[in-house]
């Protein structure tokens, strides 16, 4: 446990120290010294943020070798950040110099181009939106943004859509007690939404939005991954049972790797981080115990190996019938 502390906090420093460095340097504009002393401020502003970026790229590589475009990226972030982030008298020193800001220009504008082209020669190779863009973003970003997209399309977009059954697969609900938790949540999440405004607008108008913005994003949030759980039951399908719980949660599992079905669950069963509770805002009713462990990848969090399944299913007999045939078939 101990090594995997050390092996994240030393995956973190890249990111983390030149971050601090950037707005270390920042702050230093905004000293007296600084106002004095604006141009000799401008360029230790842009020397710092320069090699932090760089320094942080190369330390981040692979063989501490970036390729060419990577770090000409971190070049071009390294100039907007000089640009927009010192304070006023030193950034209106960084403006007034012509030439630094054509090489501004010319190093952003190289990168994308040299970027969009990348992303496109990729697209035309079949490569995924999702995978292109990770090209030209972080991969976590891209994830981020991914994610977002897709809740978001659910929550305004998937009222009319049917449930993903493919041919030949057995659908199981569990959507049935978890929606109007879900949505009495959501009226209570509102509610309080409307409050928290009228009250923020006695103090700041700025702040009454901004939180009302945020609360609006929770909502919509919490109505996309309600339609999830509707559109993606649970499903026994030719090759294994298919274990969905709305977009978070797709993991199939062969019915050869299903020893048994446990008779009774077990709280300390399924608490353990060796066990998938599928079972969301309420207990589950079907715990299956697999021969071996299989490794589980959930959209949030990171992936583990499971030897235990508990299910939250709404027709619990049905279903352990139908798994009794697949697997006996």
């Amino acid at each position: 446990m101990e090594r995997q502390r050390t092996a994240r906090l030393t995956g973190l420093a890249p990111v983390i120290l030149p971050a601090l460095a950037i707005l270390a340097a920042r702050g230093m504009t905004y000293t007296d010294w600084a106002a004095a002393n604006a141009a000799l401020a401008a360029l230790l502003f842009a020397w710092v943020v320069a090699d932090s970026l760089v320094l942080a790229t190369i330390a981040k590589a692979p063989d501490q070798r970036p390729a060419v475009r990577v770090v000409l990226g971190a070049v071009a972030l390294a100039g907007v950040i000089i640009v927009i982030g010192a304070a006023k008298p030193v950034r209106m020193v960084i403006v007034s110099w012509p030439p630094v800001l054509a090489a501004i220009a010319l190093t952003v504008g190289l990168y994308a181009l040299w970027t969009a082209a990348v992303v496109i020669r990729a697209r035309l190779a079949g490569a995924s939106p999702e995978a292109a863009a990770e090209l030209a973003l972080p991969p976590k970003m891209v994830r981020f943004l991914s994610l977002e997209l897709r809740i978001m399309h659910l929550a305004l977009l998937g009222w009319r859509r049917g449930q993903d059954i493919p041919v030949r697969a057995q659908a199981f609900d569990y959507h049935r007690y978890l929606l109007p938790m879900i949505y009495v949540f959501l009226g209570l999440q509102l509610i309080e939404l409307a409050v928290m405004h009228v009250l923020l607008l006695q103090w700041s108008a700025i702040a009454a939005w901004i939180w009302s913005a945020l609360g609006a994003a929770g909502a919509l949030w919490a109505m996309g991954l309600a339609q999830a759980f509707r559109i993606h039951p649970v499903l026994l399908t030719d090759e294994g049972l298919r274990v969905r719980s709305g977009i978070l949660v797709d993991a199939q599992v062969p019915y050869g790797e299903i020893a048994r079905v446990v008779p009774s669950v077990a709280s300390e069963q399924v608490t353990a981080r060796d066990t998938l509770n599928h079972g969301l805002l309420a207990w589950p009713n079907i715990m299956l115990e697999l021969h071996r462990p299989i490794a589980i990848k959930p959209l949030i969090g990171a992936p583990r190996e499971v030897v235990r399944i508990a299910l939250r299913i709404d027709d619990s007999a049905e279903f352990l019938a139908a798994l009794n045939r697949r697997i006996q078939a």
